[in-house]
């Protein structure tokens, strides 16, 4: 789903990642969606001044998995 005025390396991260709802039945075999992952590669690649902006979302993203898994989380991905 599309939310309005979301920036487009932020859409690009979610959308690697499945939902949280999915990691029940993944299990151990957890990995990024790898057709979204390569876009957003590409993204990186040709918008280097981007590149900054993209690692704080995957900086903020970790930080929230590892609290919701030092919570208790049985859902969470870290």
């Amino acid at each position: 789903m599309h939310i309005p005025f979301t920036p487009n390396h932020v859409l690009l991260v979610s959308a690697c990642y499945p939902p949280t709802a999915a990691l029940l039945t993944a299990g151990p075999e957890y990995s990024p969606n790898s057709q979204e992952l390569s876009r957003l590669t590409y993204y990186a690649a040709n918008r280097p001044g981007k590149i900054g902006k993209l690692g704080a979302e995957l900086e903020k993203r970790v930080r929230a998995d590892c609290r919701k898994a030092a919570a208790g989380n049985t859902r969470a991905r870290a």
